[in-house]
C-alpha cells in the first residue's frame, strides 16, 4: 500500500460503503499515526446509596462507615442526604477511607517511635 496511490483529505470526503479494503486499511493506519481519536472520557462519579452497600464497596464494616461519617472523614463525599437515606461518591469515599487510614498508621506510628 503506497500512501501516493490515495489522497487522504480525498479518503476523508468518501463514505465508508464506498472504500475497497485497501483504502480502508489505509485511512485506518493515518488515523493511528495522527493519534485523532478522541481522548478518554473521565470516568462519571458512581453513587453508593447507603452505608450498608458504602461499607460493602470499600470492603469494611458498616461500623467504620458511621464512625468515618461521625468523624467527618466523609464529608465530601456525601452527595445527598435526606433523613437517614445518604448517597455517597463511592470512588471519593473510598480515597478519603485510605487517606484518613494512612493518617491514622503515621501517627500510631509516631507515637510509638517518641
Amino acid at each position: 500500500m503506497s500512501e501516493s496511490k490515495f489522497d487522504i483529505s480525498k479518503l476523508m470526503d468518501k463514505p465508508i460503503w464506498q472504500m475497497c479494503g485497501e483504502e480502508l486499511v489505509l485511512l485506518a493506519e493515518f488515523a493511528f499515526s495522527q493519534n485523532s481519536f478522541p481522548a478518554r472520557q473521565e470516568p462519571q462519579p458512581q453513587f453508593i446509596y447507603g452505608i450498608q452497600n458504602l461499607a460493602a464497596y470499600i470492603g469494611c464494616c458498616a461500623s467504620t462507615i458511621y464512625d468515618l461519617k461521625r468523624r467527618g472523614v466523609l464529608s465530601a463525599a456525601i452527595k445527598s442526604q435526606i433523613g437517614k437515606r445518604i448517597v455517597f461518591d463511592g470512588p471519593l469515599a473510598r480515597t478519603l477511607a485510605e487517606e484518613y487510614q494512612k493518617q491514622q498508621r503515621e501517627a500510631r506510628k509516631s507515637e510509638q517511635e517518641g
